[in-house]
Order: C-alpha cells, then structure tokens, then sequence
C-alpha cells in the first residue's frame, strides 16, 4: 500500500476508498471540558510526562537525586537569595537542612536547625538596611530568621526581637509595601512590622469583622496590577474557607483614607494550601477546589461562574477529581520563568497513589500532568526547580534523560475525531510521527477507536545513548533539519489494525539513559480506508 517513501496510495473498488489526516501537535494541552464527539482541534485527552510548546509537544526531561536529609517527609523547600549567596533548605523530622551542596546526595547533611515541632515553613526574602534575610514561620516554632549564614530564633527576649505577639503562632508571611505580614495560625487575625524591619513591635489587624463564614485567616499576598511594586499593589487576606478581604493602603495604622482601607469581601473556593499561590502578569493565582482562579475573576462574578474563567478550566475535571483525592496534604505552586512554566504539587496522601503534578505553559496557557514526581513541597533555586518528597529526598527537576535512574514514560492521546466522516466506518492501517530530536529514542504509534482509550505496552527505552548526535542511518526516514543541524527530523511509519468510527492517534515514548533526547512530537499522520455509513 505504501511507497518507499512511505506515501500512501488510493485504490478504490466496492466503494472503499484510502485516505489520510495530519494530526498537529496538541499545543492547546490537556482539554477535558469538551464534548468528546466535538472537540476542537489540537487538544489532547491524554497528555503525559509532555509539555505543550508553541510548535508542539515536548519530551519532558528527567530528575536527579539533590540530597537525602531522612525517611520522614520533606515538607518544605526554602530559598535564601543575596547578591553573592544563594541557598536552600529542607525542613524535615522537626530539622531544618541546607541541602544547597551536598557532599554525598545519599547520605543526610548535619542539620543546621534541630528540635523543631512543625515542618510545614512559609517563608520569605527580605532585605533591610542591615542585609538580606529569609524569615520562616510554621505556626508552632519560634520564627526562623536567616541571615545568609546561620538561623535564629525570634521572640520578644532575642536580638532582633519581635514583640507584640508570639512568633510561635505565627503561620504565614509575606511582604507588602517594605512591610513583613504574618497570619496568626487559628485566628483571624494578621500582623505587621514597622517599615524595612525584621524586628520591632508587631502591629495587628482583625478580619473579624469582616469574614462572614467563620473559618481562619490561612495566607495573605500582595496583588500588584501592574505586574511590580508600586503604590496600586493592594494586600490580600484569604480564608480557610475562601473568603477574601482586599486592602490598600501603605499604614495599617494610620486613621486617614488613603494610609489603609477595605476595597472589598468577596467569595471563593477553600484553598488548597497557603503556598498555593502565584503572580502572573498583574494578577495574583489562587489554587482552589475550583482550579487556578485569578482574584480579578473572584471579585467579578459569583463564586459559582468563577470556574468558567479559571486558569486551569481545560483540566476542570481533572482538577476537581484530584482536588477530592488529594486535598488533605497542602498544594503548593513554583513559577519557573526560564522554562516559562508553573509545576502545581499534588501531594500524595496514601501508598496506592503516585506521584503526579499538573504543569501549564505559562505563555499559552496549555495544561499537561506529569507523572513519577512525588512533588510534597516545591521550590525555585537559582534558576533551577527542586522538590521534596514523601520519603526525605530532595530532587532536582527536569534533568538528564531519566528519574533519578529509573525509567518515565511519556504519552499523548489526541482529540477524538471522525476524520471528515461522522458516523462512516474506517479501518486504520498506518500512521506515523513526526519528531525532531537530538539523540535517539524509542516511540510507539497507536490508536484508540469508539471512545474507548487504551495504550499498548510502553517501548523499551533507547540504550547505549552516547551524548552525540545520532547518525541518519538509524531511522527509516530521518533528515536534517533545515533550522538547526542539531535536530533530526523523524518520520518513520507503523502499521496498524484498528477500526471504528471516531480515533484518537496515540505515541508513547519510554525514556531511560542518562542523555535527554530533547523530541518534540510536531504531528501525526494517519491512513485509513473508509467503508459504508454505518446504520
């Protein structure tokens, strides 16, 4: 049926015809929001260890072992970063570890901090006249205070010393407009330090009477509308229960208009966790039962509309799904700007769960899960992603070309579609991807018919992967790409048996070596006879 260059023919006879379809690349991501008999074009059902770029989907890289600090959870990553000094800890077994430069990533660093009774740390930068800090708080420890070179306990009696309030009660920080803000854990009320301090006599503001549900003041943010500091940031308090109170104003307690006042109380979703949070562009990111919601949405319409313009509305279902089985243990977001992502944690809470995490193209908007990452906490570490897990490690994400020496696979299932032929019976017999890679890798193309999805078993991974670029020999139709002579081009075809009357065209990619073979799935192409309508 196929030519030497892989060409299909047309022959007809009993009124069967040969016909084919590209299938570009889902960059619109994972979409589950839509009628599986209509969906729109380039979006997948099935999207896994990929990520959704503007020319198609990529591979994924791996994760490398950063340290070993116990076998109980890690369930907090803190970044401290100065002009000169950069680090990061783990906080874990009532310890907190710099896991910045382990000498030995398998055996567990001395502790820089011991006794602790919580792990579960928000915490922050900041610079004052005196130097750069990181200030930590988990709501039952004295707060933590980093000055680029050991930790400090803080309360009323220590130097710096802050009075006021217990800092062991203090659960969440932020910092708005040169001011440090706290939460008081199991209350509704928050407080602040004097302007440019770290220290100092701490003032307080009631959400009492202003939260109408009950609940607790869990986090508080800034929202800068212009996507930087300026004097229209406002200040965020959010509820346990997903009320939001929004504040202006640089002087809490000032008595005039313009030092702090109320803009508004509006409705939301419980959150998922108080580091549940991200700024994009110049709007604050809250992660909620009903997604990724932006406050401008919260504060436009009703708590019920709200899920219609979330960030992560193509993943609805998903999200709503994962949200029930994994709300008990707090989620958690990192925005990466260099990869122009954002990974979301989706903790595991019991041993039949595996690790996953949502990530979404922070330029399009397109959503993908990647799976075999136990995400427990997250952070951005001089340019690079690290997570926490539930067994005391700490990984380095998207690095080499496997997990930490253990195989992921990668899989892609496209929009259900009826190939121009609604209703019309079809025998799928070949298909082919098209990929441009730089090192060689095992694929498999595959379809689902009648909206029923099942993947094949995964492909071996490639062995014997060195770090050059492979030889055009290797594939049955490989060429030089014509951007770059770094990238191959690879179009090799695969018979099929299949049949029915709706398909979903499949790849899977297992990778396993220690070299990445940076593939971008660009399209698939598919061939099939079509047979009578069927009645």
């Amino acid at each position: 049926m196929f030519s030497r260059g892989g060409g299909p023919s047309r022959r007809g006879g009993r009124g069967i015809t040969s016909d084919k379809k590209t299938f570009q690349a889902p960059v619109r991501g994972l979409v589950l929001n839509e009628n599986l008999a209509g969906s729109r074009p380039l979006g997948a059902i099935v999207l896994e260890n990929f990520t959704p770029i503007s020319r198609g989907i990529r591979m994924r890289k791996g994760s490398r072992l950063n340290a070993t600090v116990g076998t109980e959870p890690v369930e907090s990553l803190m970044s401290y970063s100065a002009a000169t000094v950069k680090k990061f800890f783990a906080a874990s077994d009532g310890s907190i570890f710099n896991v910045t430069s382990v000498a030995d990533p398998e055996v567990p660093p001395a502790a820089d901090v011991t006794g602790l009774t919580a792990n579960y740390f928000a915490s922050v930068n900041f610079t004052t006249s005196g130097g750069p800090y990181l200030i930590a708080v988990n709501g039952a420890d004295d707060l933590q205070l980093y000055d680029g070179s050991a930790w400090a306990s803080i309360d009323g009696a220590s130097t710096p010393a802050i009075t006021g309030v217990t800092t062991a009660t203090l659960s969440h920080v932020w910092v708005y407009r040169n001011r440090v803000f706290f939460v008081q854990k199991n209350t509704q009320t928050a407080w602040y330090l004097p302007v440019d301090s770290i220290g100092g006599a701490a003032g307080s503001i009631s959400l009492s009477g202003i939260f109408q549900k009950g609940g607790n003041l869990l986090f508080g943010a800034t929202w800068s509308l212009d996507a930087g500091d300026g004097i229209d940031d406002k200040c965020v308090f959010v509820s346990d229960l997903g009320e939001i109170a929004i504040f202006q104003g640089g002087n809490p307690a000032g008595t005039a208009l313009e030092d702090w006042n109320l803009v508004g109380r509006y409705d939301g979703a419980p959150p998922l966790g108080s580091r549940c949070t991200m700024t994009a562009g110049g709007d604050l990111l809250i992660g909620n039962e009903n997604g990724l919601v932006a406050v401008s949405a919260m504060i436009a319409k009703d708590p019920g509309a709200v899920a219609v313009t979330a960030v992560s509305r193509n993943i609805e279902p998903l999200w709503s799904e994962t949200a029930l089985a994994r709300g008990g243990l707090p989620w958690e977001i990192v925005k990466w700007p260099d990869r122009q992502v954002a990974i979301v944690s989706t903790p595991i809470n019991n041993v039949s769960q595996q690790g996953q995490c949502f990530v979404v193209n922070l330029e399009t908007g397109a959503w993908s899960v990647y799976t075999g990452w136990d995400t427990r906490c997250l952070v951005l570490q001089d340019g690079s992603v690290y997570f926490g897990t539930t067994d005391g490690k700490v990984i380095e994400a998207e690095v080499g070309g496997n997990d930490d020496g253990l195989p992921y696979y990668c899989k892609v299932a496209f929009a259900w579609d009826h190939c121009g032929s609604e209703g019309s019976w079809k025998e799928f017999t070949s298909a082919r991807a098209v990929f441009r890679a730089t090192r060689p890798f095992n694929s498999k193309v595959s379809v689902s018919t009648e909206y029923t999805q099942s993947f094949p078993t995964a492909p071996d991974a490639a062995e014997g992967v060195s770090s050059s670029l492979w030889d055009e020999g290797l594939w049955d139709e490989a060429v030089w790409d014509s951007e770059t002579s770094d990238y191959v081009v690879s179009m090799a075809w695969t018979s099929l048996q299949a049949s029915g009357t709706v398909v979903s065209p499949q790849v899977q990619i297992t990778s396993g070596a220690d070299s990445f073979p940076d593939a971008e799935l660009v399209a698939v192409h598919l061939v099939w006879n079509t047979g009578a309508f069927l009645t």
